[in-house]
């Protein structure tokens, strides 16, 4: 699922479901976030989609991939994608993606069979206290 919180919209959220297969040839959750984020910021719905189960290609629009890219665009050129966490086990995997003038926060699931199970975008909220970090 691709999920872009938070707009110019008074917040509302704009969501669409995106959800596909990891690559069948061994490619790294890292590899294949970058290449949809890349494929989405491109507004190229055929990459986008390419790799995705049947199943999500038909809930997928290329308004939907075209809205987020929107979203994406209006923070500026997309420079790169860095892990920021990613649990092999559960198969969930977060992302900052860095443009020239902000940042989103991408989510990733991906299904013991290699599926991409969740794709989501959120902003990231910069005017936020830092969350408290447990000391131990």
């Amino acid at each position: 699922m691709i999920v872009a919180k938070g707009s110019a919209l008074t917040g509302a959220l704009l969501s669409c479901v995106l959800a596909g297969c990891a690559s069948h040839d061994g490619t790294s959750p890292d590899d294949i976030a970058d290449k949809i984020t890349r494929a989405v910021y491109a507004n190229d719905y055929d990459a986008t989609v390419a790799s995705f189960d049947d199943a999500t290609k038909r809930e997928v629009t290329r308004t939907d991939v075209g809205a987020l890219s929107d979203r994406m665009h209006a923070l500026g050129a997309f420079k790169a994608l860095t892990q920021r966490s990613g649990n092999a086990d559960s198969g969930r995997y977060e992302y900052d993606a860095a443009f020239t003038t902000g940042s989103l926060l991408v989510q990733m699931r991906v299904d013991p069979s290699g599926r991409i199970g969740a794709y989501r975008v959120v902003p990231v909220d910069t005017t936020a206290p830092p969350t408290p970090q447990a000391r131990g």
